[in-house]
């Protein structure tokens, strides 16, 4: 009975860290709208994780924003302003990408 346990505990754990997001090495900014006025727009950007929410919404909540960020750096963007951060409901997060270098 331990061992099955313990076998279960171990998988749970495996399979939790596997779900993790993990953001890509970037310098990019986290503004409000007045500081991208002479910026290019690069594009939106946006993250969601399903997976994690209510008791683990603050797992989901990184992962999201670690998709968005991801996201980001992918448009080489340098800043970004978020419409929408992540909640224990949706864990999703919405923004704008832009290049202000």
């Amino acid at each position: 009975m331990f061992t099955r346990l313990t076998q279960s505990a171990l998988l749970a754990t495996i399979a939790l860290l596997a779900g993790c997001t993990t953001v890509t090495s970037n310098n990019i900014r986290e503004v409000s709208e007045q500081n991208v006025k002479s910026c290019r727009f690069l594009g939106n950007v946006n993250g969601a994780d399903a997976i994690f929410v209510g008791l683990s919404s603050s797992i989901g909540s990184k992962n999201a924003k670690a998709k968005a960020i991801n996201a980001a750096v992918a448009l080489k963007a340098t800043d970004v302003v978020w419409s929408q951060q992540g909640t224990s409901m949706t864990n999703e997060w919405i923004g704008k990408a832009y290049a202000c270098r």
